[in-house]
């Protein structure tokens, strides 16, 4: 059920183009006038799902970044559940590429606010 969702979503990232169609705002960008590490991210996926990775990562490079970690992770999930055999892969079940993930996403979060080149840069 979780699949058919998930490959249901991603049809309707790849048909619509979340800059031309009323896809959810960032909450965090309306309250606040920030960018939150996940903005632009919708707009990422999208030009992921096209395969122009480069005009993803200037939506959202942290995404474009963690595409294949959620690749690896989706391809584990799927595996497991259609063998019945649960096989985690290794570098997923260990602490640290939670805490890399976790620390990048609060460094990325405050450096594309910045002022400046690097902000500008980082920037949706």
């Amino acid at each position: 059920m979780l699949l058919l969702g998930a490959l249901g979503l991603g049809a309707v990232y790849f048909v619509l183009d979340p800059a031309q169609h009323p896809f959810p705002r960032c909450p965090f960008l309306l309250l606040t006038g920030l960018y939150c590490p996940g903005c632009g991210s919708q707009r990422a996926l999208h030009a992921l799902l096209h395969g122009e990775v480069g005009r993803a990562a200037g939506f959202n490079l942290l995404a474009v970044a963690c595409a294949p970690l959620l690749a690896v992770g989706a391809a584990d999930g799927s595996r497991a559940w259609f063998t019945g055999r649960v096989q985690r892969a290794a570098l997923l079940y260990r602490p640290w590429p939670a805490w890399l993930v976790a620390g990048g996403t609060v460094a990325f979060g405050v450096l594309r606010n910045l002022p400046g080149p690097l902000g500008a840069w980082l920037a949706p």
